[in-house]
């Protein structure tokens, strides 16, 4: 490929080479400082400054090379200065007029170049300023105008250098005309002709030289060493606005804008305190009217032997057009890389001969590959190999044609798998018409065909469906007879019939008659509303026989939304309905055991609580009547195998309520440290009795009061320390509560209890609780129980959404915790049901009715609430209660359930349906010795105000006694 320019226009640029004398002469520290700042800036090993002649290409500076010269045929330089822009060959290998040059084949391995004209003011190449690497590459925006704008500063040093030496010829022949003078003078000192004749050649190169300077387009000036302008050029007084004599007054930086002068100031004191002869600066300068014009100056300092400046010559010009250009171009870009970095589509750019050159963010996610992977020819490896060949052709044909392209291809992304995609390219023409490359955008549509292929096998599953499957498929017409129009030959297994002799026909033709008005409410609906429906109904067999169908309609439309009918997939569920009804047989089965076992444990609980009514309160009795201290100690043991024997009861009780899942937790204000304060203490006795320590550690961090179940957390916690105490020899039980954290009002609390107990064996940690379980045998034969205690702990805490953890070491002690999810609860906790202020019992205008059957229990009662001042009459049964209330002169009944002839919930019913007001308020407390779950709702139901269970505690049936005539006296 040719690499010269016109003949004509070659001998004058060479003419100006030789002209400038810079050919084979020696570095300069200033141009190599240029190479060496540019290598910087574009980041590359090899920068020069290359001067091409009619042979070869000489480098005037370089950084990076060892060679000086090298054969202009093979020089980048020599097609570089074929044009007035910047050059950059991305990689010389893909570059047919350098893939051969032995610069890349070589030793120096070239692959990336950019070089910039070095022009001259009158619009000669003389060669160029150039950046070369050896990998393939590119330039930044800022590098690009770094290249230019060093280029233009090393033309304009060496036009300078030049200007320079002309003048010190000049100085040199006027000194030589001033020696010679002076030897003429000594020779002959009549030829002043002569002497007028050199004075005369000096003249006129001065004013040569002066109107040079006068007529140049740049802004020329010069500044004393106190920053005064000594010399200014007619442009400088036409740019700037002020006179010469107006400049002459004014200090430099006065010129410099606001905004730029503190830099302006700081760099040129820099390059005063380096020593650097030399720089280039962009700024702004305000002129007289105010308006800001941009500057590109070349500044060159003269210092003397010790750094001092002695002058500042400087060469301006007005680069505000240029200025204006890139920032346009620079806003134009962003708002494209804006636009295209956003966009939900994928967009890309490519050259004149479809190279990509840019793509955004969306092609990079859609591809998977890194968006610098994707340029140049990068992207095809994102191509689906079998569309690679009828992509790179209709791209390549599209080129070469000049017009635009749409191509619907495929790219495997790693992560994502195949990707379709349409591909779209526009050309780009210049203002001459040019093609300058090409503009697209890239659309995912693999959704969309997943959706049509997704809606092409479901037709074909449709097709396979309705021909293989055992359901019975058929369309039905919109009739009032619902008339088929395709049935499924399925049908046959299922009733029969052939498809055939079933087209046309209706389905209510074959349906049971009990369950036909069903069927057709139920299609109605469907007509109507345009809504699926399942049924289940009959359908008689060609045989006579019916069998069970389930069947699923659906409503189906044309394109433009009318209904046009409906579809139905049945299947035989004969054999369903059958075990469904052995399931029902089973299920009343099931709940007639667990009525029994619910009546069983009711009988069994108060056939055992009746007795122990009588033990546990013949026992308060006897402590209440001062007994000796063997008799006191007798009677406590007593009292607490009583309690005990009561402690099993309610195990059982809790225990099938939760397994009944009827146990049903309350939420109310609670303080939390109060309660297990109080639970702490009731257990400090037990624990004391074997020598052991019962420590409770409690975080200030929780608030006072918490929402939650009272009873069920102080049982959790009571099983828990009443075992860690059973199972401790020695040492101590420790409870802990910790707050774990805090979200939007609602406290995850940890609660752990540690005992130095015997601990558990690891193959036993998961077998602890299950009802009925104990560690080990002799657990039992040793410490007693009945092995629920944490199986109601356990059901408890997954009620209330927590479980129990366990960390055991045997011979060491273990540690059992959980953590509860509470509410923060209000700066008062609600009042206990139970509670009664002022004086509690004491009065003997107090009379009671006691409905009891129970000799012993008629006793106990009787004892306690004559102690209290209490006047009561007993009832024996229901019958007895209802004649002795008709006197109206009790103030509350205590009524027994369980009774003889007429139980205590028949005597309450009718007490209630007495018209006098009285029988409909006076108090009725049920006694009961089946506390069973759902009973505090059976009492309240038959009109009773409240329940004791037996055996009673004195103090809970005083506090009853004290509440309902504190109730009676209020209302």
């Amino acid at each position: 490929m040719n690499c010269f320019l016109p003949t004509a226009f070659e001998d004058s640029r060479l003419e100006t080479l030789r002209k400038l004398e810079i050919l084979d002469t020696s570095d300069e520290k200033d141009l190599d400082d240029i190479v060496q700042l540019i290598a910087t800036i574009c980041d590359v090993p090899i920068a020069l400054i290359s001067l091409v002649d009619e042979r070869r290409q000489w480098f005037k500076a370089k950084v990076g090379v060892a060679i000086s010269e090298t054969p202009r045929e093979h020089a980048f330089c020599a097609h570089a200065i074929l044009q007035n822009e910047l050059m950059i060959v991305p990689d010389a290998l893909a570059d047919e007029r350098f893939a051969a040059s032995p610069l890349v084949t070589g030793s120096m391995g070239i692959r990336f170049y950019a070089g910039m004209p070095l022009i001259t003011t009158d619009g000669y190449t003389l060669g160029t300023l150039c950046v070369m690497g050896r990998k393939p590459g590119n330039l930044t925006d800022f590098q690009c105008l770094s290249l230019r704008t060093l280029a233009r500063n090393v033309i304009k040093q060496i036009e300078l250098k030049y200007m320079a030496r002309q003048m010190d010829e000049r100085a040199r022949t006027l000194e030589e005309s001033n020696m010679k003078l002076a030897i003429l003078n000594r020779e002959s000192r009549g030829n002043l002709e002569h002497i007028k004749s050199l004075q005369d050649q000096l003249e006129i190169r001065e004013r040569q030289y002066r109107e040079m300077v006068e007529n140049a387009t740049d802004l020329i000036y010069e500044l004393n060493t106190e920053g005064y302008f000594s010399f200014v050029n007619p442009v400088m007084e036409r740019v700037s606005g002020y006179t010469r004599e107006e400049l002459f007054a004014m200090r430099y930086w006065e010129l410099v804008s606001p905004d730029h002068r503190d830099r302006i100031v700081n760099f040129y004191k820099e390059q005063r305190r380096s020593g650097k002869r030399n720089t280039y600066l962009e700024f702004t300068m305000l002129t007289k009217s105010g308006e800001g014009i941009w500057i590109g100056q070349n500044v060159n300092m003269q210092f003397t032997d010790d750094y001092k400046v002695i002058k500042v010559s400087v060469i301006s010009r007005d680069i505000t057009t240029l200025k204006n250009t890139e920032l346009k171009r620079m806003e134009s870009e962003n708002r494209f890389r804006t636009l295209a970095e956003n966009a939900p589509v994928g967009i890309f750019q490519t050259d004149a001969t479809g190279v990509c050159t840019y793509v955004n963010k969306r092609v990079s996610e859609i591809t998977g590959m890194p968006e610098e992977d994707m340029l140049r020819e990068g992207w095809i490896k994102a191509v689906y190999p079998e569309d690679l060949l009828r992509v790179t052709t209709t791209l390549q044909q599209s080129v070469e044609e000049k017009h635009g392209f749409k191509i619907e291809l495929r790219f495997v992304n790693d992560t994502q798998g195949i990707r379709w995609v349409i591909s779209e390219g526009v050309p780009v023409l210049d203002d001459n018409g040019v093609l300058t490359g090409y503009i697209g955008t890239t659309h995912d549509i693999t959704e969309r065909k997943q959706m049509f292929q997704k809606l092409r096998d479901s037709e074909e599953l449709y097709r396979l469906l309705s021909s293989n499957t055992r359901d019975m498929i058929a369309l039905y017409k919109i009739d009032a007879s619902a008339t088929r129009t395709f049935i499924s030959p399925s049908v046959n297994d299922i009733l029969g019939y052939t498809s055939e002799e079933l087209v046309g026909s209706s389905p209510y033709d074959n349906i049971h008659p009990e369950d036909e008005a069903q069927v057709k409410k139920i299609l109605k609906s469907v007509v109507f509303t345009g809504n699926s429906a399942t049924l289940e109904y009959r359908m008689r067999r060609k045989d006579g026989t019916y069998v069970w169908l389930e069947s699923h309609a659906h409503p189906f439309y044309d394109d433009n939304g009318n209904m046009t009918g409906f579809q139905s997939s049945s299947r035989d569920i004969s054999k369903r309905k059958e075990f469904e009804a052995s399931l029902k047989v089973a299920k009343e089965k099931a709940e007639e055991a667990t009525r029994a076992k619910s009546l069983f444990l009711s009988m069994m609980s108060h056939e055992i609580r009746t007795p122990m009514n009588a033990i546990v309160g013949l026992t308060n009795l006897l402590l209440q009547n001062d007994p000796r201290e063997d008799q006191r100690e007798r009677l406590n043991l007593l009292k607490f195998s009583g309690h005990n024997l009561l402690t099993i009861i309610n195990d059982i009780l809790d225990f099938s309520k939760i397994e009944a899942g009827k146990l049903v937790l309350e939420s109310i204000d609670i303080n939390l440290k109060k309660l297990l304060s109080d639970t702490r203490q009731m257990l400090e006795q037990r624990a004391q009795e074997k020598n052991i320590s019962l420590y409770m550690k409690y975080d200030a961090k929780l608030p006072e009061f918490l929402k939650g179940d009272t009873v069920r957390i102080s049982q959790i916690v009571t099983n828990l320390l009443s075992n860690a105490i059973k199972f401790t020899e020695r040492g101590y039980v420790e409870l802990s509560v910790k707050l774990l954290g805090e979200e939007k009002g609602k406290y995850k609390v940890q609660f752990a209890v540690k005992d130095t107990g015997i601990g558990i064996e690891a193959d036993k940690l998961e077998t602890i609780f299950e009802h009925f379980t104990q560690a080990d045998n002799d657990i039992t034969r040793r410490f007693g129980g009945t092995g629920l205690g944490l199986t109601i702990t356990k059901g408890l805490l997954h009620l209330m959404g927590s479980k129990i953890d366990l960390e055991s070491v045997p011979g060491y002690g273990s540690t059992f915790s959980f953590v509860l999810t509470m509410d923060k609860g209000k700066d008062e906790p609600v009042a206990e049901t139970n509670s009664v202020p002022g004086k509690l019992v004491n009065d003997e205008t107090i009379s009671v009715l006691l409905v009891e059957d129970n000799r012993i229990n008629q006793i106990v009662a009787l004892n306690f609430l004559q102690q209290w001042g209490v006047a009561v009459d007993i009832a024996n049964d229901g019958f007895e209660a209802l004649t002795m209330i008709k006197r109206k002169s009790y103030n509350m009944i205590f009524m027994d359930l369980q009774m003889p002839g007429m139980d205590g919930y028949e005597a309450s019913r009718k007490i209630r349906a007495m018209e006098d007001p009285y029988f409909k308020e006076v108090p009725i407390i049920a006694l009961t010795a089946a506390a069973m779950s759902g009973m505090r709702d059976k009492v309240i139901e038959t009109g009773m105000n409240d329940f004791i269970s037996k055996p009673f505690d004195p103090e809970e049936l005083r506090l009853k006694v004290a509440k309902f005539t504190l109730w009676q006296q209020s209302a």
